[in-house]
């Protein structure tokens, strides 16, 4: 009994069995199930920069709500004071412009005049009627009428920017009072209020999140899918969904392309238009991520490769070994699909 172990090994080796598993061929589908979750196409926390008292609220937990729709106002004082003093300034500076374009016209009118007397003048004294002191007199008001249009043009180049300055002050005063105005970034419903008439909003309140909005219709439904599929899952792929007792046959909108690294999964989107569900609202999803008419599926070990990177199998036939040239469609997991390789029922040998 105790030479049998060495017995066996002294057995010939073409009496061992060589490990083969059958090639299985015929149409091939690549599905996934997965949970689903509702979630709304957009969600915004609509807030304010303001200090101020919560006057006006117009919308509720369960409002519906327009895009630009007044949610709530908030009463700012020094807000509103400050853009009526800018706006005053933005006055006063378009109607200095407008005085001293007036004041322009007339040095430039004075100058025009003061040039036709001067050559008027000049063409006297080059026939002696008057005298050279009454012509140099004329130049020299004349060059006074001159620098009068400069001083002018200068003053209207100070107004137009002193308006553009105060233009720019009345902007800004405004665009801090709108922050007053909380409005609706698009049609939604309102999920969540945090805001009571009469709060009083200063640097250390929540002034960031006083009313929460979701857009319900269409929802995103949004799927993570593993990494063994991730590769084969493409936006427009079909998906169906059962979600709230329903069933839903769509399409993919969409697919991130990135592994989360922490999940190892991508996470893929569909849009779900006037189905009547709630965000939250949980079930699952069958991704067929990839399909052939004609597979043939074989262990992923059988698989060898030329130097050339070609791959191939090894069929046991008989007692010989057939080398066939075979093409890679896609792994999933354990097996090879093939979109080309050996028939039906081949043994393929597995090392």
């Amino acid at each position: 009994m105790k030479l049998l172990p060495w017995l066996l090994l002294t057995l010939p080796l073409a009496a061992q069995e060589p490990k083969t598993a059958p090639a299985v061929a015929g149409p091939w589908t690549k599905s996934v199930i997965l949970p689903a979750e509702a979630h709304p196409y957009f969600r915004a926390r609509v807030g304010t920069a303001a200090t101020g008292w919560v006057g006006e609220v117009r919308a509720d937990i369960g409002s519906r709500v327009k895009k630009g729709d007044l949610l709530a106002a908030i009463d700012a004082p020094e807000l509103s004071a400050a853009a009526k003093a800018r706006a005053e300034e933005a006055r006063a500076a378009k109607q200095k412009i407008a005085q001293a374009a007036s004041l322009l016209r007339s040095a430039e009118a004075a100058a025009e005049a003061a040039k036709s007397e001067t050559a008027r003048i000049s063409r006297l004294a080059a026939t002696g009627t008057v005298t050279s002191k009454a012509r140099d007199e004329a130049e020299a008001r004349s060059a006074a009428a001159e620098a009068k249009v400069g001083e002018a043009e200068a003053a209207m180049a100070g107004a137009e920017a002193e308006a553009l300055a105060a233009a720019a002050r009345q902007t800004e005063a405004e665009a801090a009072l709108a922050y007053t105005k909380l409005t609706a970034p698009f049609d939604g419903l309102v999920v969540e209020r945090h805001a009571e008439a009469g709060d009083f909003l200063g640097p250390d309140s929540m002034r960031a999140k006083l009313f929460v909005v979701e857009q319900t219709d269409p929802l995103r439904v949004r799927l993570e899918v593993p990494e063994h599929a991730a590769a084969l899952t493409d936006a427009g792929d079909f998906v169906t969904l059962k979600l709230g007792g329903r069933e839903f046959a769509t399409k993919l909108g969409r697919v991130s392309g990135s592994l989360d690294p922490v999940t190892r999964t991508v996470t893929a989107e569909v849009d779900l238009a006037g189905s009547g569900l709630l965000p939250g609202t949980f079930g699952s999803a069958t991704i067929a991520a990839a399909s052939l008419e004609y597979a043939v599926v074989v262990p992923l070990a059988a698989l060898r490769t030329e130097a050339d990177g070609s791959r191939f199998v090894m069929v046991l036939d008989g007692s010989a070994e057939t080398k066939v040239p075979v093409t890679l469609f896609a792994t999933d997991g354990s097996n090879a699909i093939l979109s080309q390789g050996p028939a039906n029922g081949a043994k393929v040998l597995v090392p």
